[in-house]
């Protein structure tokens, strides 16, 4: 089961919600807490509809921001603006981070958005079920400058 704050699951929607009819991506951080805070990265692809690239230099800042406050790269995430929350083959050759989770958030039904979480490694894919929970530490993301 992957955990995330009802803060951040928020932020993801709204993201992916003020992006459409384009993909959006992200960063989740996590403290020893658990997730602590998203970082929006542009999506640099040439057709955004249907892909992301992240935009490398946001990427780099967000990582070293990451590392900075010894916290971990925790998720990465997109949306599908118009396709089930599963990823795609592209999405599968992309995943460079067998240790992260990838969320995915649809909005094939954009009256009632949803995301998935997902681990891929060497082109495996499993689903994870995602449980939205309230923030407990919400208090320390604001301290960390989040």
């Amino acid at each position: 089961m992957v955990e995330l704050p009802s803060t951040l699951y928020d932020e993801i929607v709204t993201h992916a919600l003020e992006g459409w009819p384009n993909e959006v991506c992200g960063l989740v951080a996590a403290s020893s807490n658990g997730p602590i805070q998203t970082y929006r990265i542009e999506n640099t692809a040439e057709n955004p509809p249907t892909r992301y690239v992240m935009d490398p230099k946001q990427q780099f800042e967000a990582m070293m921001d990451i590392e900075e406050r010894e916290w971990t790269l925790h998720a990465i995430y997109h949306s599908h603006p118009s396709t089930e929350a599963y990823p795609s083959a592209t999405d599968r050759s992309l995943a460079f981070y067998p240790d992260a989770v990838y969320l995915i958030c649809t909005l094939q039904d954009r009256a009632r958005p949803s995301v998935r979480a997902f681990l891929i490694v060497e082109d495996e894919v499993s689903e994870h079920e995602l449980h939205v929970v309230e923030a407990e530490f919400d208090a320390a993301r604001t301290g960390a400058g989040g």
